[in-house]
């Protein structure tokens, strides 16, 4: 894996420097998103501060400084409340939305940032994400945590980012009520997979557990992927509970995947392009048993790789386009990349061993 990464950080390293900027107020560096016309979320900074941390293990060179510096940047837009707001398919004259998939996505890449540069902006944004999502548990369910503020429906996927975020929390902090928060959010994902449709968690369902929104490979995928980190903080009952549960969910993935996306199989038409799903396969790969199942998962990031270096970044132009010229685009291509680089750096960096380089000698 790190020979992989080491292939595509060198690839795609020069499309972020250029997207690199100093705040002449601050004299710190910054992340643009040039689709957006505006700095990049909290999100993808962090994702990719921690792809600077892996290309400083990696390669050696200044990325531990940029990576710090993007941390700082995510703290200092994080909301008084700890959420961070979404600036995605947002209506001209509206204000962004605080949504619990820019806190979850940020979690894994945040707790990175800290172990490998020692961040300390990094940890207290990821803690204080945490103590956002304890205000943002539903009254009728503790281990049902909304999407976004004054919404009274669950998004199952939505619960796995709290989950893991609660987990990479109580890893930095040794707050119990973290804990207990992890184990709330797996029981309810156990009790309610397959409770609709055999094999699935819907998109969302309604408090009542009837489904809202059907079922979605890509999210799913999150549900599994993020998973993998939190199972070893839940009792060896909890555990085997959810192995059984997360092998069923990756094969109905992969039994899906052998049509197109469709209304049955993907209900949000805004993730229908599971070529660039990375949570996808990393899930394939990091948890599934199934020696052909992880394959699967590992050989489209070593495809990812080939066509980097044939098509450059334009691998990660987004082929769901949306036409309301008076929103912010849905998606772009630098979130996209942000994504999978932030993906490589958490698959690196879980199972690197902090204070060595690449070579094995001391950092």
């Amino acid at each position: 894996m790190k020979e992989l990464a080491s292939r595509i950080t060198k690839q795609i390293k020069p499309y972020f420097d250029g997207l690199l900027r100093l705040d002449e107020t601050t004299n710190k560096v910054y992340l643009c998103d040039d689709e957006l016309g505006d700095r990049a979320s909290c999100c993808t900074t962090a994702a990719i501060a921690a792809f600077y941390a892996l290309d400083h293990l990696l390669h050696g060179g200044d990325g531990n400084e940029i990576a710090r510096h993007l941390a700082e940047d995510v703290r200092n837009r994080q909301l008084p409340s700890g959420g961070y707001t979404q600036p995605y398919y947002v209506k001209q004259g509206e204000e962004p939305p605080i949504d619990i998939a820019e806190v979850g996505a940020a979690a894994d890449t945040l707790y990175h940032v800290h172990k490998a540069t020692g961040s300390s902006h990094a940890k207290a944004s990821l803690i204080h994400s945490a103590e956002y999502l304890l205000t943002q548990v539903s009254r009728h369910n503790p281990g049902v945590v909304m999407k976004r503020p004054g919404e009274d429906f669950d998004v199952l996927n939505g619960d796995m980012y709290a989950a893991h975020t609660f987990g990479r929390a109580y890893e930095l902090s040794g707050d119990p009520v973290y804990l207990e928060k992890v184990r709330d959010v797996f029981a309810h994902l156990t009790e309610r997979f397959g409770k609709n449709t055999p094999g699935w968690w819907p998109y969302i369902e309604r408090l009542d557990g009837s489904v809202q929104m059907g079922n979605s490979v890509l999210y799913q995928a999150t549900i599994v992927g993020l998973a993998r980190t939190a199972v070893p903080l839940l009792p060896a009952s909890m555990r085997d509970e959810w192995t059984a549960v997360s092998r069923e969910a990756v094969e109905t993935m992969v039994n899906a995947m052998a049509s197109p996306p469709s209304e049955e199989t993907e209900a949000p038409w805004w993730t229908r392009d599971w070529s660039l799903g990375w949570e996808l396969y990393m899930a394939l790969w990091r948890v599934s048993e199934v020696p052909e199942i992880r394959e699967k998962g590992r050989r489209r990031f070593f495809e990812a790789a080939e066509d980097l270096k044939e098509r450059g970044m334009e691998m990660f132009k987004p082929k769901v386009r949306h036409e309301e010229p008076d929103r912010t685009p849905v998606t772009t291509t630098f979130r996209k990349a942000a994504g999978f680089a932030g993906t490589i750096a958490c698959m690196v960096l879980e199972d690197w061993p902090y204070g060595e380089t690449a070579d094995g000698k001391g950092a």
